[in-house]
């Protein structure tokens, strides 16, 4: 394979064995050996390039100048390219470019003076290098693309990337957290400790899967920022720790217009059940006046038994007793009205559905009895409890009644029948239905029956069933309606029990 020259076996040897290609030449540039590997490079026979001028494997711009470097070497020593690793381009034999890692040194002891060149093909290690560079350029655009905060930490916590989102919604640049503690830069101090103990708890379970948590953020100038988080723990290819990634939304307006949508529901909700109260006043009004009338008379019958003497005093005793029995009864009225009109923040508690509806009967009969309407109660026993507000529940129920009364008042007094029943599901649910002997709801309000503002009252706003329906899904339930057979109508409330209970 060595065209020339006085070779040993074992110096072939080494040449051919040599993966890097081999090229030796003389003082002028004169190609003297040529190996195996440098054929396979470069697309020619050994015999093809010994005894011709190296620069035929170059480039004409690299060629050009090769014999000048050799010379000025020679005469000042200098090395330009001897002894010197560099990336160049090279030519094969078809004239296609291509490149090649090149190191050239100088044979000692040779005379005249004869160099050696090895080089490594690193087309396959550009095309990588650049599919490499592709994917990290199209990662990166990614990272600043996204809608979503990205950070990644290092297992102690330190920032190691923040994408321009993150930096955005912080009001920060990613120089100035680069390096630093993540949670005491930007978590805010009553929830830093909890997010450094669930990040350390990540850290010792890898494999359980992304962890979910919020946190309020800390922005320059002071401010805060709620961010909802998904993180991941990252490994490396033997499966070590390296740190945590993740991916944060900043959920701060979404959060603050729930909030506001609640404070308006609630609002609604408190006015709704003031116009209730105002559309029963006649019934309550009469239901108090019972009271307040027996207690006068009362009161008057006592004063006459004193002017009796102590023959009298046994029947003021018992006239006392009504008095006191006839003002707990008026109070009681008094204080179901103030618990229902009372503007006050949602408060969901264990409670018996039947304790409810109870609660509420007494209000509920006052305006039935009004409209000479029968209320009859049919409760199931051994309910299991519920979790709800009792208030919002009652204010349901009432708006229920409310509506099966006035479906009711057309017809004759002995036909004027609600029946209000509970009972336990096979589901585990817990069902109310409150059930009417009315003519039912028209087929052409079926559709949009629980639609705000959809009424078929002359005075009604057609917001009650909207809003009943919201308050029932506002506590996992559902709020349907079914038409009774063979006339009626029938509204169901379905809730879930107690979870530690169920």
């Amino acid at each position: 394979m060595i065209a020339n020259g006085d070779s040993t076996p074992e110096l072939q040897a080494v040449l051919d064995a040599s993966v890097d290609g081999v090229v030796i030449i003389s003082a002028r540039g004169i190609v003297e050996r040529f190996n195996r590997s440098a054929e396979r490079i470069f697309g020619y026979r050994a015999a093809e390039v010994v005894g011709r001028n190296v620069r035929m494997l170059m480039t004409s711009a690299d060629g050009g100048q090769h014999d000048g470097y050799i010379e000025r070497y020679l005469r000042t020593g200098i090395p330009h390219i001897i002894g010197v690793g560099r990336e160049v381009e090279a030519r094969r034999s078809d004239g296609s470019l291509f490149p090649v890692f090149l190191s050239v040194g100088r044979i000692a002891g040779a005379d005249p003076a004869r160099f050696v060149g090895f080089l490594q093909d690193i087309t396959v290690r550009r095309q990588a290098m650049a599919a490499l560079q592709l994917e990290r350029d199209r990662a990166n655009r990614y990272l600043e693309a996204a809608q979503t905060i990205l950070v990644a930490l290092s297992p102690n916590r330190e920032v190691t990337l923040i994408n321009r989102k993150g930096c955005e919604v912080l009001g920060c640049d990613e120089y100035t957290l680069l390096g630093h503690d993540w949670f005491n830069a930007a978590v805010t101090p009553e929830h830093r400790r909890r997010a450094i103990n669930e990040f350390n708890d990540m850290l010792s379970r890898p494999h359980t899967g992304p962890h979910h948590c919020e946190y309020d953020m800390l922005v320059r100038g002071g401010g805060r920022r709620q961010v909802v988080w998904r993180c991941v723990v990252v490994s490396d290819a033997a499966g070590h720790t390296t740190g945590v990634l993740c991916s944060g939304d900043d959920v701060t307006e979404s959060r603050r217009a729930e909030q506001d949508a609640r404070e308006s529901r609630d609002r609604m909700m408190h006015v709704s059940r003031l116009a209730t109260m105002g559309e029963m006043a006649t019934g309550i009004s009469h239901e108090l006046n019972q009271p307040l009338a027996a207690i006068a008379s009362f009161a008057d019958a006592g004063r006459r038994f004193l002017q009796q003497g102590d023959a009298g005093l046994p029947e003021v005793a018992v006239a006392l007793e009504q008095i006191s029995s006839q003002a707990l009864r008026a109070g009681e009225i008094i204080r179901r009205l103030r618990e229902l009109v009372r503007n006050r923040e949602t408060r969901h508690e264990s409670a018996q559905v039947n304790d409810v509806i109870e609660e509420l009967n007494l209000l509920a009969r006052a305006d039935a009895r009004a409209s000479d309407v029968r209320i009859a109660l049919q409760p199931a026993s051994n309910l299991p409890g519920v979790s709800i507000d009792r208030i919002q529940i009652q204010q349901v129920l009432l708006n229920l009644v409310r509506n099966a009364i006035e479906a009711v008042a057309d017809l004759p007094a002995s036909r004027r029948d609600i029946h209000i029943t509970t009972g336990l599901l096979d589901t585990g649910d817990i069902e109310i239905r409150v059930a009417d002997s009315g003519p039912g709801v028209a087929a052409s309000m079926l559709q949009s029956l629980f639609t705000p503002f959809a009424t078929n009252k002359v005075n009604g706003t057609g917001l009650g069933l909207a809003i009943s329906r919201t308050i029932v899904e506002a506590h996992r339930g559902t709020l349907t309606y079914r038409a009774q057979q063979p006339v009626g109508a029938c509204f169901i409330i379905r809730l879930p029990v107690n979870e530690e209970k169920s």
